[in-house]
């Protein structure tokens, strides 16, 4: 475990730890927010917000376990924490990678399924024990995805120097290959169709409602379809194409490196990656406090109450509705 981040300049270290540690600090704290609304509000603890917890559960292990080894690494130049943590760092970095696109698939489904279908068709798939019972088995698959080649010696985890991070390698260039097929295709592609399918209906579905076209999207007996749930499905539609924008870069760039340039790809490009996937985790609780009034209420509250913020005058107070009285 004596392998060194190839280093650039002391300045471009500096950065590059400072750029990590905020982006650490965001993610901690944002996801906690999102975390500590819902176990506070009890009209957040819907079904679809399952799934957002679920997301904010799996950011938050990056924040704990996955972001704090890397500024170590981008402060030192090396990995100094044993063999033994970069084990777990390995498996926790993979989980992160394949589980939250898998989420985010869900997520998009589920939005599908609520705003285009019946009631009794979201009850059939969506119900809380089904989706808990979901969401279980698709964290399971993919710690057992990641943990059984390891075991059997098909793979091992080893720090890589330029990501900076314990990631996994291969026992031979056939099994690599196998591998980031079958990833891409769990784990990037399809998650990708079907958020992609899910969303274009869901926002075919918002315009007809916006024009008129539909009555309060009463179709298909739908009947309990309200504002909120227009405007939950835009939020998430946020965080889905901000989550994008993150991991199309990302994947492009392990693939490049992993399957075709190797050593070859700047240590500046292959670095890019972490922070792109980090900068995902970070940003999306910040996405639901500006596109949800309720998270942004109960956001306000936690800031207040826990650290004596004031925030009439922030982002948050800035994007939020007027209370009505009380009736």
């Amino acid at each position: 475990m004596v392998e060194i981040l190839e280093s650039g300049s002391t300045a471009l270290k500096i950065i590059e730890a400072g750029a990590m540690i905020v982006l650490n600090i965001l993610s901690l704290l944002g996801n906690i927010l999102v975390c500590l609304s819902v176990y506070r509000n009890s009209s957040l603890r819907t079904t679809t917000n399952l799934y957002i917890i679920a997301l904010a559960v799996t950011d938050l292990i990056a924040a704990t376990l996955v972001m704090p080894p890397v500024t170590g690494v981008l402060i030192t130049g090396r990995w100094p924490f044993g063999v033994t943590v970069c084990q777990i760092h390995a498996f926790f970095s993979l989980f992160v990678v394949y589980v939250s696109p898998v989420t985010m698939g869900l997520t998009a489904f589920n939005r599908y399924i609520r705003i285009c279908k019946s009631n009794q068709q979201y009850d059939l798939y969506f119900s809380k024990k089904k989706s808990r019972i979901l969401l279980g088995s698709a964290w399971t698959f993919v710690a057992l995805f990641i943990l059984i080649p390891r075991l059997t010696g098909l793979q091992d985890f080893h720090f890589v120097p330029n990501y900076a991070a314990c990631l996994n390698s291969h026992s031979s260039n056939f099994g690599k290959i196998l591998h980031y097929i079958v990833v891409l295709v769990l784990f990037f592609v399809l998650p990708l169709a079907v958020t992609t399918f899910s969303y274009r209906k869901v926002l075919k579905k918002i315009r007809e409602h916006n024009t008129g076209t539909a009555q309060s999207l009463r179709a298909n007996n739908n009947e309990t379809v309200t504002l909120n749930e227009i405007r939950q499905s835009k939020s998430l539609f946020v965080v889905v194409f901000a989550f994008m924008l993150c991991w199309v870069p990302a994947w492009v760039i392990t693939i490049l490196t992993r399957l075709f340039f190797g050593n070859k790809m700047p240590r500046n490009v292959q670095l890019l990656c972490t922070f792109f996937l980090n900068t995902s985790n970070a940003i999306n609780p910040f996405i639901y406090a500006g596109m949800n009034p309720v998270f942004r209420r109960e956001f306000r509250k936690l800031l207040e109450f826990k650290f004596g913020v004031r925030v009439e005058n922030s982002f948050l107070s800035q994007q939020s509705p007027r209370r009505r009285p009380a009736t």
